[in-house]
């Protein structure tokens, strides 16, 4: 699908967190709060100015921004969308970017409206633009589904549209609209609100718009194919880990909704947006006024943002739809209600108003669809419900390029040290495996372990011996520190091993930081 989309560019804000920590306070944004129940978890980002100051009057599109920035209505509902010949849609809703071969992008937008007299509104349409940002075209991708609220992005180019219904699913659309929508049941049928990509874990992450909610993931049996693939459920612990429960009827064919097929699955205050960044998938909770940050390799959540407990100077209520900016590591946030306001997280720990919707005709409307061009310097959201039915806002101005100048440039190789436990032999090694030490320390966690146990093994008719690797572990170490690692040994090896009185083996143990430096280190080990 999407043969001329661009794949989106990997985001990069949690350096940005951490070298940023400082500067609010000495707050630990990306891991401080571990260790405690999650709702006992003190919210670390504090109510600042932002890094572009306080918001000016209302400008000629009833836009209140910081100085230096300017809006633009690109779409309102009923009205034709550039020489497209077509009126933009209703309800708009979720929104995501994706680069085009000529150089320029294209912007989806959902719809959240119902199936409606016998008539299937839009679900999903796209807004293309060429590489000086002017409107080209306007056209579905998506019909035939209702609600379709918010959704994600894939690295692979396509659009996850999610339908806000109780028997909803995802849909998989193609931004240029060439290839016809698809749904993807195994995500799990339920009130879908958004959905995440982590392309190195290789799993999607969901969100269930309803006041007990669940926190989903998906992994694929063939990724990128979102086909077929297990639906599991989230489990906070005391502690703020995550463990992962398998949904035994995802698709709700028994009757039993996804939320209450796992009695110890945690719940979530109507989870909504989602957006993944770095490692950690952010997403909101409306009802409580929370943007949590999973850390998916670790499998652990904390509490970046509450609005209830900064108390009443909290700029930012009803937390919705969130992006990244690809260029500073900022988190964007939306508001439901409250005062329509676009608020943002500093990569400094700053919760500030970054936009605000103040003028009658959005009143009973709510902010949506954050996102970034894929080059970061223009920004669009919308007001889904104004008195015109709805309209989508560019927003530019002097975005600021910090990621690059936060991000440390680590180039040193991770340390690793091996022991070896016991005394090893071919009894033990055999049976139960041979246990070793890995002590591992670097500056860019995790590191990736690639262990090998090889040893010389002859080949048959007398034409000598080969080194084969007798034994495989493919791990994470998420921490600097010791670990204990057992090897086993290969099946179609252990028969040929058990003639053997002694057996010379070398462990071999390739360490790849999150930079990308690698360190190679080995072992000798004699088995009796």
């Amino acid at each position: 699908m999407a043969e001329e989309i661009a794949g989106t560019d990997g985001l990069t804000r949690r350096e940005a967190l951490r070298a940023g920590a400082g500067a609010a306070g000495g707050i630990a944004l990306a891991g401080g709060l571990f260790g405690r129940a999650m709702d006992a978890m003190a919210a670390p980002a504090v109510v600042g100015v932002g890094p572009y100051g306080p918001l000016q009057g209302p400008d000629a599109n009833g836009v209140r921004l910081p100085a230096g920035f300017t809006s633009r209505a690109i779409a309102r509902t009923d009205v034709v969308v550039g020489s497209s010949g077509k009126a933009f849609h209703v309800l708009p809703d979720g929104m995501g970017t994706f680069k085009t071969g000529d150089g320029g992008f294209i912007l989806t937008s959902n719809s959240e409206a119902p199936y409606v007299n016998g008539v299937w509104e839009t679900g999903t349409a796209a807004i293309r633009f060429d590489r000086n940002f002017n409107v080209t075209d306007y056209y579905d991708i998506l019909k035939g589904t209702h609600r379709n609220c918010a959704g994600g992005v894939t690295p692979w180019g396509t659009w996850l549209s999610c339908e806000e219904i109780e028997s909803g699913k995802v849909w998989e659309c193609d931004p240029a609209g060439k290839t016809a929508a698809v749904a993807r049941p195994a995500l799990g049928v339920f009130k879908h609100e958004a959905a995440s990509v982590d392309p190195v874990g290789k799993r999607v992450y969901l969100t269930e718009d309803l006041g007990a909610g669940c926190l989903y993931r998906f992994t694929p049996d063939s990724y990128p194919d979102l086909s077929a693939g297990m639906l599991e459920v989230a489990v906070v612990e005391d502690d703020a880990s995550v463990s992962w429960v398998n949904v035994p009827d995802p698709q709700n064919l028994l009757g039993t909704p996804t939320r209450q097929q796992v009695p110890e699955a945690t719940t979530f205050r109507r989870g909504e947006g989602m957006w993944y960044d770095d490692g950690t998938i952010y997403f909101a909770t409306t009802q409580d006024d929370r943007v949590y940050a999973y850390h998916c390799a670790l499998e652990e959540i904390e509490v970046l943002y509450d609005g209830v407990a900064l108390g009443d100077d909290a700029p930012l209520h009803d937390t919705d739809n969130v992006t990244v900016s690809p260029i500073s590591g900022d988190l964007y946030v939306c508001e439901d209600a409250d005062d329509l306001q676009v608020c943002l997280i500093s990569a400094e720990g700053e919760a500030a108003a970054f936009a605000q919707l103040p003028g009658e005709e959005h009143v009973n409307s709510e902010v949506t669809g954050p996102v970034f061009d894929p080059t970061g310097n223009r920004f669009y959201f919308a007001s889904q419900r104004d008195t015109r039915g709805g309209v989508i806002f560019e927003i530019s101005g002097p975005f600021r390029r910090t990621r690059a100048e936060q991000r440390p440039k680590d180039k040193k190789k991770p340390s690793v040290k091996v022991r070896t436990l016991g005394k090893p032999s071919l009894r033990r090694l055999l049976k139960s495996g041979q246990p070793f030490r890995l002590v591992i320390s670097d500056d860019s966690a995790p590191v990736d372990l690639e262990i090998r146990l090889v040893t010389k093994i002859r080949r048959k008719a007398g034409k000598g011996a080969r080194q084969v690797t007798i034994g495989r572990l493919d791990t994470k170490s998420r921490r600097s520190g010791p670990r204990k690692v057992v090897l086993r040994v290969d099946r179609r090896y252990r028969q040929r091993l058990r003639k053997r009185d002694v057996a010379q083996a070398k462990l071999i143990v390739v360490a790849t930081d999150k930079a990308g430096n690698r360190r190679k280190v080995s072992k000798a080990v004699r088995f009796s």
